[in-house]
């Protein structure tokens, strides 16, 4: 998908949606990516970074196919 095909899918998504919830949330990211050109991380989201980034580095992973196979599991008892 091109850009102006990309653009013109997000506009008539945002004209059909009536969830003003997502359209605040919308709002303030273009705002943010229109001042600065770059999406800044919350401090709480930075912090889950820094948490995610350790756990990698302790090997305290577990890949996607174990995730999915325990997540079927727990979702059919």
């Amino acid at each position: 998908m091109n850009r102006a095909e990309l653009q013109n899918s997000i506009i008539r998504q945002v004209l059909n949606t009536s969830d003003n919830q997502l359209l605040d949330y919308l709002n303030s990211i273009l705002i943010k990516g229109s001042e600065s050109g770059l999406y800044k991380l919350s401090d709480f989201e930075k912090s889950i970074v820094k948490e995610s980034i350790s756990e990698y580095l302790l090997n305290k992973v577990i890949s996607n196919d174990d995730l999915f196979s325990r997540n079927e599991k727990w979702l059919e008892e």
